[in-house]
């Protein structure tokens, strides 16, 4: 079906040109519009114009459009009344028309017609042979134009059909391709292993959904607020930027198997076993690199069960076993013994022997030490650390922080607690502190005391709420009021584990003002003195 706007453009654009015709004829041949026929042209053009753009065309068959590319004709009929004018060139505008849109036997019509005005309307003075050659002329001239445009108008639909299979073609492969990368995608998710692809520059081309629970990433690959950290040994030291698994992949170090520790939002140890894989990149030159990263926690841990197990089984074996060798020691020094029974004592004597070998061996291999002792840490080196996990969060909302005092301030503790304090209370501070603000973090050494002071210029706290601040779950009226998230538990715990190194914690805080929140640690703590 034709549009109702090709229709309109098609009539619109002839009508243009027949109006300014009339207008060049009023002001060099004014007399022309004196002629009865011409103005009945006119008048004819005008209304199948007005009428084309009235008709609703989609209700009617398609046939029923070749009424106004034929009254078209009709009406320049009407103006070949006029001898000096010569508008018989004006039958080129519905003669393409038909040939564009409709079959031959409708473009040979409207050339029919056209002869056919010539005859009647056009003037005929001068010999019969001129009038002939005329007609014929025109005939000839239309029918060519009309076969040639049709034909044109027959390739192009062709190829418009041609392009529109290309295109349906193309869409449901397209379709296919999609749905296929949805069920790769379904059963990548399905995997319990963290998979994730990462360029040589370090930016994330993809990632299931094991990787975003382990590391604490949303959908899109942004890092949560509750991002994990990794370490280079269980309550280790916190790996720099540069020696992260991503940031290594993404340098092309090769990884097999390589055990990384992770400490999650949750507070949730994980040991990995990350394996690096390079993959064909779509542009010549780029690196790609898929990490897998397999969480063995609970292999690890079954492993120690079994290990403890056996340390347990061996254990109270032996002290049997200790019993029964005794006493078949004491047999075998009785000379009284009748037959075949210090044979049998022997007997029993090495299989004693064996069995209390065998406990040994499986003492030795299960033996490890009790608890982690306290190590010197270097407190400056833990804030910068926990300061740089902390840098893209306090650049995206445009907060200074400043580390300033000590260089360099050694306490003996556990170096991971420590950083967890830390980690805590400069999360406040970023969280509590609006846009543009600043933190300040101090360390000083007064007495046997080492101090590290960090300070905000946030909301600050209600000096009645501050003796509730340690409380599990409880949380300020002014952050329950701001939407900002939280559980109440990081204080209580950080406040824990500064008192396990025999310090304290103390808050100073101001409504609208700021908080102060200093960490005093003695220089040498109880239990590397004991």
């Amino acid at each position: 079906m034709i549009r109702t706007v090709s229709i309109w453009r098609w009539q619109l654009v002839f009508t243009a040109s027949i109006v300014a015709i009339v207008v060049m004829v009023a002001g060099f041949k004014p007399l022309a519009l004196t002629v009865p026929l011409f103005l009945g042209g006119i008048a004819l053009i005008v209304l199948t114009t007005l009428a084309a753009l009235i008709v609703p065309w989609r209700r009617l068959p398609r046939s029923a459009v070749t009424i106004v590319p034929l009254l078209d004709v009709l009406g320049v009929g009407l103006t070949t009344n006029v001898a000096d004018l010569r508008l018989g060139f004006l039958w080129v505008f519905p003669v393409v028309w038909l040939a564009t849109y409709f079959s031959m036997p409708w473009v040979f019509a409207g050339i029919a017609l056209s002869a056919g005005c010539l005859v009647y309307f056009s003037d005929r003075s001068g010999p019969p042979e001129d009038v002939l050659l005329r007609v014929l002329t025109v005939v000839i001239t239309l029918s060519f134009l009309g076969v040639t445009v049709r034909i044109n108008a027959q390739r192009s639909g062709a190829g418009r059909r041609l392009l529109e299979r290309r295109s349906e073609q193309v869409n449901r492969a397209a379709e296919r391709a999609e749905t296929n990368q949805q069920r790769v995608t379904q059963v990548i998710d399905a995997l319990g292993i963290a998979l994730v692809v990462v360029t040589d520059s370090g930016r994330i081309l993809q990632m299931n959904d094991a990787y975003r629970a382990l590391y604490g990433r949303d959908r899109f690959g942004t890092a949560l607020r509750s991002a994990a950290v990794e370490y280079d040994a269980r309550r280790g030291t916190a790996l720099t930027p540069e020696r992260t698994t991503l940031a290594r992949a993404a340098a092309g170090e090769q990884m097999r198997e390589e055990r990384v520790w992770l400490f999650d939002g949750a507070g949730q140890w994980h040991a990995l076993a990350v394996t690096t894989q390079p993959i064909a990149g779509a542009r010549e030159g780029e690196r790609i690199t898929l990490v897998v990263i397999d969480d063995v926690t609970a292999l690890l841990e079954a492993a120690e069960e079994r290990r403890a197990l056996t340390a347990v089984i061996s254990h109270e074996l032996r002290n049997p076993l200790t019993a029964i060798i005794g006493h078949v020691e004491l047999l075998r020094e009785r000379d009284d013994l009748p037959g075949r029974v210090p044979a049998q004592i022997e007997v029993i004597a090495d299989a004693g022997e064996r069995m209390r070998d065998l406990v040994t061996s499986m003492q030795s291999q299960t033996g490890r030490p009790s608890h982690d002792p306290f190590e010197p840490v270097d407190l400056r080196v833990v804030v910068e650390e926990s300061a740089a996990s902390f840098a893209p969060l306090m650049a995206a909302a445009r907060q200074d922080l400043v580390v300033e005092g000590a260089d360099r301030m050694v306490i003996d503790g556990d170096a991971f607690r420590l950083r967890q304090v830390l980690d805590n209370i400069l999360g406040n501070a970023v969280k509590y502190t609006t846009g543009g603000g600043r933190i300040t973090v101090r360390l000083e050494e007064s007495g046997e005391h080492a101090e590290v002071t960090v300070a905000d210029t946030g909301i600050g706290i209600a000096e009645d709420e501050l003796p509730r601040l340690f409380e599990p779950y409880f949380r300020a009226d002014s952050a329950i009021r701001g939407g900002i998230a939280g559980t109440g538990l990081g204080m209580g715990i950080a406040r824990d584990i500064v008192a396990a190194h025999d310090g304290v914690i103390l808050v100073a805080s101001e409504v609208d003002v700021g908080t102060t929140v200093t960490l005093r640690f003695p220089r040498r703590s109880k239990e590397v003195t004991e």
